[in-house]
């Protein structure tokens, strides 16, 4: 074999070597790029604690309009517990039950324009609470 087919084929093998390569770095390049576009995690982004370095914020989620709704429900929860067993029975038939005013109203065997005023007031009162807290 003679010096000119050995640097040949060196000069061969290393050009295979460089497209190999270049092709697997342009290949990574696709992979993260897809992975950003989807919003996923690298590992390589965590610090040495296993913490993400930066912050990862969704800004999808509105968290001040969760915690008000949380509040408001802990209110109207609080405010439930300070009516009378018979209140409490119709307000948890009409809106946690889903039952309709007219099949609570012929349970508690009073007519239907007599349950929704009781309605009326019993939320009024639930208002009052729920203004105090």
């Amino acid at each position: 074999m003679g010096q000119k087919s050995v640097k040949s084929s060196v000069f061969s093998l290393l050009s295979r070597h460089y497209i190999v390569y270049w092709r697997e770095k342009e290949h990574e390049k696709y992979l993260e790029q897809v992975d950003r576009k989807n919003h996923l995690l690298f590992f390589s982004a965590l610090d040495h604690d296993g913490h993400f370095t930066d912050n990862i914020v969704d800004e999808s989620v509105d968290v001040e309009k969760i915690v008000e709704t949380q509040m408001m429900i802990e209110a109207v929860r609080s405010a439930i517990t300070r009516l009378n067993a018979e209140e409490r029975d119709i307000i948890e038939r009409l809106y946690f039950n889903d039952e309709t005013v007219r099949s609570v109203a012929k349970l508690k065997s009073i007519t239907h324009p007599a349950l929704i005023k009781r309605r009326n007031k019993i939320l009024e009162k639930l208002k009052k609470f729920i203004e105090e807290l």
